[in-house]
């Protein structure tokens, strides 16, 4: 009997799976200096700046930092309204849900455990220090880089292709909606994208659908599942072929 293909989910996280960006809603509100806040955030989108020297010169203006209250920022945080619907579906379906984030495992970790959400997930790691005057300062570990890139700071890119086994007929399927998605959605064989990401796709040739949340995705995979339509994108299977082969 032939085999039928399944789907491997790979979601952002701040902005895709929260209602806000986690880490400027809630670590953004320690930074002070807004005018220079605006200007890295302006640098990184334009891509003037890398992911890892974005988050990194972000990190350098947070100011008097305490965890009580970066945890009652957390705390406030909202999921997409339909994003517990769509894990349902997909456990259903035996679809597997990797999340994928530029942003921090602390925060990611406050948020999946206040929901009782239990994910695998990759991100960049805090990393907790103290300067001369014995104040908190905050850097950060980049463990899912990747050794030939120094742009990003997490590679959603080699966790897609590395999680991704074609030979099983898995198709890869990427939800997302900014910047540091853009490099990720030229690999996946299906792309859900919103926002900064829509154009992104839109301005490359990247064919996508858009969303505006869980309930779009669930109901368009349900279609796509059901006319038969679910296959790789020859395009992108080229691409992770020429990133498998070292090119």
């Amino acid at each position: 009997m032939k085999k039928k293909f399944t789907l491997k989910i790979f979601c952002d996280f701040d902005g895709t799976v929260t209602k806000k960006d986690v880490w400027v809603d809630a670590l953004g509100k320690f930074i002070k200096d807004d005018g220079a806040f605006s200007e890295v955030c302006k640098d990184f989108a334009e891509g003037r700046i890398t992911s890892r020297e974005c988050i990194r010169r972000e990190l350098d203006l947070v100011e008097d930092f305490d965890f009580d209250t970066f945890n009652k920022y957390i705390g406030e945080q909202e999921l997409d309204d339909h994003f517990l619907e769509f894990v349902d579906y997909c456990r259903q379906n035996n679809f597997e849900i990797t999340l994928v984030s530029e942003g921090l495992d602390y925060y990611i970790d406050y948020v999946l455990n206040k929901f009782n959400i239990d994910l695998p997930y990759y991100s960049n790691e805090l990393v907790l220090s103290k300067d001369a005057d014995n104040r908190t300062k905050l850097t950060c570990n980049f463990p899912h880089s990747d050794e030939n890139c120094t742009a990003c700071g997490m590679s959603k890119r080699n966790v897609l292709i590395s999680k991704t086994n074609e030979l099983e007929k898995e198709v890869s399927v990427f939800i997302g909606d900014g910047v540091s998605d853009f490099c990720v959605s030229n690999y996946a064989d299906i792309v859900f994208a919103k926002k900064g990401l829509a154009s992104y796709c839109w301005k490359n040739n990247i064919t996508y659908f858009d969303y505006t949340d869980f309930a779009d995705v669930q109901k368009k995979l349900a279609r796509l599942m059901e006319k038969g339509q679910i296959k790789h994108k020859q395009n992108a299977k080229n691409l992770r072929k020429d990133v498998l082969l070292g090119g």
